[in-house]
């Protein structure tokens, strides 16, 4: 029994440092400004990416965040991020992969209420968005492909006005007027300078 409890009392230290040890948020930063608190973490990358230099590029240094167009000069922001008010609302919140925002990303007003709803991927807008009115009432809502929108985009100014226009790689598509009859012609009577000539 003594040789078992001797055993035990020199495999624990092996065990216990096997274990995870905890982060103790040495990968995290907190940043207070007068109108606003950030809390980002700063994990660290496993390869550092290609910069796009269309692609804005966020990252951390000299005890602030900086966003660069094409490029960074810090350690890159990678992880949640959270931006609150001064009265402790939350602002924006969203991820953050190898410095470029990624997956949804939500706005609040002061109040708390939802602004505005986007989904990001690899730092270009791409998926489906939604814009909230003060009341918390969609008032736009669709989808963007690599920043432009794509797919039919709605408009809803009040219960009884709504509009939707249909987008192809950010330019509108016109509608289709009339019916499918009209639109090919074969019932539209000729005028006379349609008529063919006698021959």
């Amino acid at each position: 029994m003594k040789q078992l409890f001797t055993l035990l009392l020199i495999c624990s230290p092996g065990i216990l440092l096997a274990q995870k040890m905890p982060d103790y948020g040495i990968h995290q930063i907190r940043l207070n400004d007068t109108d606003k608190m950030i809390r980002a973490e700063i994990l660290p990358v496993t390869s550092m990416p290609n910069v796009n230099p269309e692609l804005t590029y966020y990252w951390y240094g000299t005890g602030s965040i900086h966003l660069l167009q094409g490029g960074f000069s810090g350690q890159l922001l990678n992880g949640s991020y959270e931006e609150y008010y001064i009265n402790k609302n939350l602002k924006t919140q969203g991820t953050f992969e190898k410095g470029l925002k990624n997956g949804v990303w939500k706005d609040w007003d002061k109040a708390g209420k939802l602004i505005r709803l986007f989904t990001w991927e690899n730092g270009s807008w791409s998926g489906p968005f939604n814009i909230y009115n003060a009341n918390g009432k969609v008032i736009q809502s669709g989808r963007y492909i690599h920043n432009q929108l794509d797919g039919p985009i709605s408009f809803n100014a009040g219960t009884d006005s709504a509009k939707t226009i249909r987008y192809k790689k950010g330019k509108i598509i016109p509608p289709k007027s009339g019916t499918f009859l009209k639109r090919i012609n074969i019932f539209k009577k000729k005028t006379p300078s349609q008529a063919k000539p006698a021959s």
